[in-house]
């Protein structure tokens, strides 16, 4: 051995997934992609689902969560459930002293996520709130081009975002808002933090529609909403997951984001493109930004393995995930009784 002495060994972290749903994969490559990750085992109650996930992932799938929660080999736990099993999985997991990620939403309600940070400080563990977003090349190259100045001070900004429903693949609770179903929940949650994330402010108040108008549901399929920032910054959101016929509608992927700054406009296209206004013609066009290219999710789990090793704050707070939870659920009112709802401090 040369050098300044022995190296220090890098610890690795144990990695359990619960719930083998539609981005548990993701999850999956990324605890294999992280060098101080290892995946350890996965619990799902579907066992034909759960044998695909062995096979695919090359680990132990259990169908009771519980036992993964007695593991001393299991140090974080990835839940990847329907939304109504987040808060109670996670109070488990938290009291079993496990470190939780858990998917966006954090929770169906705001009294749910206080229950859950509430978990997670009187057990000495970490939450954090898997907001992708937030990761994102093309997000994090337009916040960075706003914080330095080159695009000016924000004036406004719209998230459009429109997709088929796709009923016929949706499982039972996604049809149901009482289970936490909807396309406002699942989307609504992404479109509200990247907004806020790109211009760096919560949201102050709201005026919304979130209701059903394409689907014989009991849960949302459509919604509008003006959302006032902090900083004042107006922005609008519009989504909706319109019938599965053709001609129905005209998919937009992940979506586009359009902000007006005061030297500069800003295009986030589909999650994976960043544009920004450049001369060209009588009124302009827009110019593709370079962006580097990697796996947000990987990068997720890198950055909460750091705040779990250094002991430092999550790299998306419980904080700002409540709040998160909190814009939607202000929507949803605001869509009740048709008033703008302020939200609190």
């Amino acid at each position: 051995m040369t050098g300044g002495g022995a190296r220090e060994v890098e610890r690795t972290y144990g990695i359990a997934i619960i719930g083998t749903g539609r981005i548990s994969g993701a999850h999956a490559r990324a605890a294999q992609n992280v060098s101080r990750a290892r995946l350890v085992a996965a619990s799902e109650i579907d066992e034909g689902r759960g044998r695909e996930f062995a096979a695919r992932w090359g680990c132990e799938v259990v169908r009771d969560y519980h036992a993964l929660l007695e593991r001393d080999d299991v140090d974080v736990v990835v839940l990847t459930l329907p939304h109504f099993l987040h808060c109670p999985v996670a109070l488990e997991a938290a009291a079993a002293g496990k470190h939780i990620l858990v998917e966006k939403p954090m929770a169906d309600s705001v009294e749910e996520c206080d229950r859950m940070i509430a978990a997670a400080r009187r057990h000495g563990v970490k939450l954090f709130t898997a907001h992708t977003e937030e990761f994102m090349a093309p997000n994090v190259k337009a916040r960075a081009l706003i914080d330095g100045g080159e695009a000016g001070a924000p004036v406004l900004a719209t998230d459009c975002w429109y997709k088929p429903f796709g009923l016929a693949g949706r499982p039972a609770w996604f049809l149901d808002r009482e289970k936490g179903g909807g396309m406002w929940l699942m989307n609504g949650a992404h479109m509200i933090d990247r907004l806020t994330y790109i211009l760096n402010s919560r949201v102050a108040a709201v005026k919304a529609f979130v209701g059903t108008r394409y689907h014989d549901i009991r849960a949302d399929d459509a919604a509008l909403a003006y959302l006032q920032l902090e900083s004042g910054v107006p922005c609008t959101i519009a989504h909706t997951g319109y019938k599965d016929i053709p001609g129905a509608g005209i998919e937009q992927g992940g979506g586009e984001i359009i902000i007006s700054c005061t030297e500069k406009m800003l295009r986030v296209y589909d999650r994976r493109q960043l544009f920004v206004s450049a001369p060209g013609g009588r009124r302009g066009e827009w110019q593709e930004v370079a962006l580097e290219r990697y796996d947000p999710i990987t990068l997720e789990l890198e950055c909460f393995l750091d705040c779990i090793e250094h002991d430092a704050p999550e790299p998306v707070t419980p904080e700002h995930a409540r709040h998160i939870v909190a814009a939607m659920a202000a929507c949803e009112e605001s869509s009740r009784t048709g008033r703008e709802v302020i939200l609190s401090a």
